[in-house]
């Protein structure tokens, strides 16, 4: 599936994203890292993860970097789990475009260009974008996963 900007989306990634919404069990994805190729052709997965330690997702997300080490955006599918107690436990998958603010303005346009496209091919209503680790407090992450109601 080729975007507007130019990108692609790559088969894995939709692949990916069904064995997430759809496989049950602790071998389960709990995230999906995505990255833009650095010739700026093609969104792939960078990582699939079972993990379910926020702060792990997160030293995951910020870690990539580019060619030059400054750090890099990327886009992630994060099943988030709350409890609305009498209602019960849910789930919800969240869409997260980390965009660094260290990152250039080209490598920002071809990201902002490509975010909507990509969280609509994954079918993800809910949608947070964050340029430093304190816009992805895990109560906030809930809070927007649950449409305020956790």
């Amino acid at each position: 599936m080729s975007l507007p900007s130019g990108v692609h989306i790559g088969d894995e990634c939709l692949a990916a994203f069904n064995e997430l919404r759809l496989k049950r069990g602790s071998s389960k994805p709990k995230f999906i890292i995505y990255s833009i190729s650095n010739n700026f052709q093609e969104i792939s997965v960078e990582k699939i993860s079972s993990d379910t330690d926020w702060e792990n997702f997160l030293r995951e997300i910020s870690s990539s970097v580019d060619e030059n080490g400054t750090p890099a955006p990327r886009y992630a599918a994060y099943d988030v789990e709350y409890d609305l107690g009498a209602d019960g436990k849910r789930s919800r998958v969240v869409f997260i475009a980390w965009v660094p603010i260290e990152t250039s303005t080209k490598v920002r346009m071809i990201y902002a260009s490509t975010k909507e496209q990509l969280r609509k091919a994954l079918d993800i209503a809910v949608s947070i974008h964050a340029e430093e680790l304190d816009e992805l407090d895990w109560k906030e992450v809930v809070r927007e996963a649950s449409g305020g109601k956790a």
